[in-house]
This record gives C-alpha cells, structure tokens and sequence, in this order.
C-alpha cells in the first residue's frame, strides 16, 4: 500500500492511499491484468510521481544557486499549481508522461550522490521541471513567462515536442512567453511560436503521436525521438534521423496492434490502456531485438526498430509486462530485500539479482504466452518460428520459476506471484509441438545454459588441481566436487547463438544456405558463431563435432566449443561423457586446462570427470 497526498495543490491531510484489488493481483499473478487493472496502477503511479517531483523539491529547496540562470524551483511548481487548478486533466496527463519519472529519478540520483553519467550543469537537468510547467500551462491556456533550459542548441518540451535553437554554447537558456494556448520561445533574436495542438513555426520539431485501429480498439503512443530523458539512463539528444523512418514505424505500429488484436485480445487491451510512448533505435542485428524500460517510466518503452510485425507485437507484450510489474512493485516490494545471490537468467548473458530474474521471468510468461497463441494462426515459417519460440520459452520459464519457489528471499506477496506464474507455464508444457521444432528448441536450451555455465561458474580451485592429479596418476576422481559459485565473466556476449542460427533456418532458408556456403565467414552475420556452430544448426551433428575439437585443438577452449562439444557428443556417443558436459562443462574445461597435456582428448577427460558423483 502507498499513501501519498492527492495533488500538487492537496493539503496534508488528504492522503491518497493506494490497494490493489485482490482480483487485479491474480490477474498480475497469472502474468495476465485487464485495462481496469491497469487504471489502477496508473492511479498509484500517479502518485508516485507526485512523491518524486516532491522529492525534488525538497532537494533543492535549500540551494537557491542549483538552478543557475534559471527561475527558482517554486516559481515552476507555481506555475505548474495554477495550471492543474485550471484543467487538471491535462496536468494529470503530463504527470504521467513517462519521462517525467525518468527524469525525476535521474535528478534524484544526481542530487544524492548516485551513479549517473551527466555532462552538463545541474541546473540544464532540473531546468526540465520548468519546461513542464511551461508545457502545462500552454495547455491549460494559463498566460504566463519562463525561462528553461537550451540543451545543445534544443528546447524540449515535453509531450509536444521542441524548439530548435542553436546557440552558441552547448548549455544556455530561453525564454518563454504564453497565453491563450499558444507560446513563444526566444534565444537571442531567434524565435520559435507554438501552441498547444503540437504546431509551430520554422524550428519547431512535434512529437508525433501514432494512431492504429483494429476490432474497435485503439493504440495511440507517441513515438519520441525528442525527449532527453526518454533513453533511461542519461540525457540524450533529440534523433532526429527518426523523422525518415515515421512512415515505416506507423505502418508497423498498425500491423502490430492489429495482430495483438487478433491473436491476443485480452493482452492488447491492457497495452492500449497503459502504453503512451515508444522510444524507437536503430535496428538490431537480426533474431536481437533490442528493446528496453524501467519502473521510473511506467508507460515507455525503448526499442530498435523490428525486421516485421510479429516482431514489434511480441516486444511490445515483452516490454509491458515489465511495465506492469514495475507498478505493482511501486505498490508492494516482492522480495525481503535484495539477496547478494546471482542466478541464472535464460534469456541473458549475465548472471542476474533475484529482482532481475523476476522481472525478466514476467516478462518472458507474456512472451511464451503470445508465441503460443501467434502459432495458432500463423503459416509457413511464421508458424515454425512461432512454434520453436514457444517451446524455447515455455521449457526455460517454467524451470526458472520451479527454482525460484525455492528461495527463501520470496516474501509472501512474491511468492504467490510467482506460485500463480509457474501454474501459467505449468499449463502450457503438454501442447503439441512438431517434433522437429521441440528438438531444435531443446538445442537451443541446452546450448544457452552450457555456455553460460562455461562463463560463469568457477569451479574450486583444489577441487581442479586434486582431480588433475588424479588424473596423471590414474587414479579414478574421488574428491567430492560441489556446485561452483557463480563469478560474472564481463566478456560473457551471444550466448544465443544456436537459437539465433536456428530462427535463421526455420524462418529463412535461402539466407540460411547463403551462411552455409561460407561457414568460415557466419560471425559476420550472426554474432559469436563459428562453423562448428552453423554445422550444427544445420543438423550435420558428425560436422559439428569435428568443428567442436578441432577447435578445442587449435587452443580455442571457448565456452562455445565446449557447449557444443557436448550437444554433439549427447547425439553421437551418449554417455558419461556427454552427461558430464551437459551438467558440469565448466569442471571438464578447468581439469582439461589443468592437465595441460596436448594430448589429453577433452572426452576421455569428460568421461573421467563423468565417474564423479552426481552433486546434490
């Protein structure tokens, strides 16, 4: 529960106190929530971003100098008061601009000595406030003047867009004058008019808002390339090679939303609910979407811009179940604290916190959930692709949540979350796959959780040695080898090569056989693969194989090879061999390495580790 007062003009005694509805959590819980649920979080956003913006204030309450050339704090927050009392929707709107709690977050952590990468003056980052107020008085029709800050040569004004005005310091400052809904805003002689519809003269740049129809239901986000707050983590400048691209982001928004509508009602509903803004990238290497958001702005979303449709549908549903959660946990935490502990995350390269592995476990729920449903009604390689994503997904979810269960970091509120969740994935593990997609899928998982423990597990140093001496002494291994701690390996990159080379196959295979005719040249194309790893992919398991030792010969113990080594070996010569690189590959590679015998054939070592007894 959260309390807090109900507006910026509310006096203390009026507390908003926030509960979430017990029908809103099981829905949240089942990794699900309709539009209703999600009035409610934004009604508790609301007041959370009421908390920071206060929060703010009283930062800088005391030190008159942090706002440099600019008016004092109180002067925008009075501005901002005389606008909400005459349309306080409109006040209310921009409150819940994403960016806001971004910025304010950002603002904070400056301000109290976090990490943050700024390069600019305090004053341009808590200068955004008065471009709120500005912003919102235009929209309320307040007349009024304000100053706010210039930010390499560009006023932002957040939810309408900004003013170009190049000025010839990287940080200045303008001048605003507004009534009636429309406005000025002068640097020096230059002068930029706007009004509240998002028009201007020369040197206004809109924020265009993106409409897409389908079954009744409407999307409308706006498509920010401008807001400096809008990436996260640092201040951005606007993109604008963006404006280009306008045409293509509308028609894949609209194809998006009109499949949401069509394979996934009940999860487009919520989106078109709680969705105000997309935030769009360069394209990412394909089958790698990159895509991105955060508690602090609860209705964005960050993404590179999608190869098709399904794409763009899929990210959307991935990135709003994060946003769905980031609201619940402003209303409840789900952990006692946060564990020093780092897990396995499936769907990373990097070991995760408890709290990032509960993020990213929601988000994938809504994932498996629209690929499951996608296949249904998808042909040809879309359906193939739907339904090795699927199967992909529902494998790693429900393994993930099973070992969360486990965890005694789980309060009462996050252990029924994820008890709903596993009983959602819990449902999908007995429909039907075609057999060669559930194979392919299955390689992938074992793939991405070998290398991952090749990064990042860190076998016991005695442990190796003893076993190495064993092994030159020909000895059968009899020291006891427990679990190795995880250590995070920084270098850790694409442990979802087979996965990606698999997408490569179902989906395209002409661009696929183009790969094989030059399988010395497939790291161009896809990232962190080799040959050995195209051989598999291509089902020529005896190819692969051969690629796997040949480089484990040359002195390439990658994680990859030795990933690989034991996918061919499990095919090819099932055993203890293949068993010991499936459940222990990080121990194979470290007593191989210690051995330091050229000649020692990494299975004959495997098979030896392979008589250890099994841990736990």
């Amino acid at each position: 529960m959260m309390t807090v007062h109900e507006s910026v003009t509310a006096p203390p005694d009026r507390p908003a106190r926030h509960r979430l509805d017990r029908g809103h959590f099981a829905a949240l819980a089942a990794g699900d929530g309709d539009p209703d649920t999600i009035s409610e979080l934004l009604s508790a956003e609301r007041s959370w971003r009421l908390v920071q913006l206060r929060a703010v204030l009283d930062a800088v309450a005391t030190d008159p100098e942090a706002v440099g050339p600019l008016p004092p704090v109180a002067a925008a927050w009075e501005l901002l008061v005389a606008a909400q009392r005459r349309a306080a929707d409109e006040v209310d709107r921009l409150i819940l601009h994403p960016q806001v709690g971004t910025w304010a977050g950002y603002v904070l952590r400056r301000l109290r000595g976090g990490t943050v990468t700024a390069d600019g003056p305090l004053w341009v980052d808590l200068g955004y406030l008065h471009a709120l107020a500005v912003v919102a008085a235009v929209r309320a029709g307040v007349g009024f003047t304000m100053r706010v800050p210039v930010r390499d040569g560009f006023v932002a004004l957040p939810t309408l867009g900004g003013a170009s005005l190049p000025s010839p310091t990287r940080w200045a400052h303008a001048d605003v004058v507004g009534a009636d809904g429309a406005a000025t805003v002068r640097v020096a002689d230059r002068v930029v008019r706007f009004d509240s519809g998002g028009t201007g003269t020369e040197g206004w740049l809109a924020l265009p808002t993106i409409r897409a129809e389908a079954h009744g239901a409407t999307l409308a986000v706006t498509l920010d390339f401008l807001d400096p707050y809008r990436n996260l983590r640092t201040p951005t400048p606007p993109d604008l090679d963006t404006v280009a691209q306008l045409d293509r982001w509308r028609a894949l928004l609209t194809e998006a939303w009109q499949l949401l509508m069509r394979v996934c009602p009940d999860r487009a509903a919520p989106i078109a609910r709680g969705l105000t803004s997309v935030v769009p990238q360069r394209a990412a290497e394909r089958y790698r979407t990159m895509s991105a958001s955060a508690g602090d702005a609860f209705g964005s979303m960050i993404m590179s811009e999608p190869e098709d449709a399904p794409e763009l549908a899929v990210t959307l549903v991935h990135e709003f179940q994060h946003i769905k959660l980031g609201g619940l946990l402003h209303l409840t935490p789900l952990l006692w604290g946060e564990p020093a502990q780092r897990l396995y995350a499936p769907w990373r390269d990097d070991p995760r916190p408890l709290g990032g592995l509960l993020q990213g476990v929601y988000a994938f729920v809504g994932i498996t959930d629209f690929w499951r449903s996608y296949r249904l009604v998808a042909t040809g390689p879309a359906a193939a692709l739907a339904h090795f994503e699927f199967a992909r997904w529902r494998r790693q979810v429900r393994a993930t949540l099973r070992m969360m269960c486990e965890l005694p970091e789980l309060n009462d509120v996050g252990r029924r979350l994820v008890a709903g969740l596993l009983a959602t994935a819990d449902a999908w593990q007995d429909e039907d796959v075609p057999a060669d997609l559930l194979a392919a899928a299955r390689t992938a998982v074992a793939d991405h959780r070998a290398r991952w423990r090749l990064h990042h597990r860190r076998p016991d140093r005695s442990v190796v040695v003893e076993l190495a001496r064993a092994w030159h002494a020909g000895r059968r291994p009899a020291v006891a080898a427990g679990e190795p701690v995880v250590v995070t390996d920084g270098s850790a990159r694409r442990l979802d090569t087979q996965a990606v080379l698999q997408m490569w196959r179902i989906t395209d295979p002409d661009g696929f056989a183009q790969l094989c005719k030059d399988p010395s040249a497939v790291g161009v194309t896809v990232s962190g693969a080799t040959a050995a790893d195209l051989a598999l992919a291509a089902g020529d398991v005896a190819g692969a194989h051969a690629g796997y030792l040949a480089e484990l010969a040359a002195g390439d113990g990658s994680p990859g090879a030795w990933a690989g080594l034991g996918l061919t070996t499990a095919v090819l010569v099932p055993g203890r061999a293949a068993e010991a690189l499936r459940d222990r590959p990080e121990l194979v590679r470290a007593v191989h390495r210690e051995v330091a015998d050229p000649a020692a054939d990494p299975l004959a070592v495997a098979d030896w580790v392979g008589a250890l007894p099994a841990v736990g």
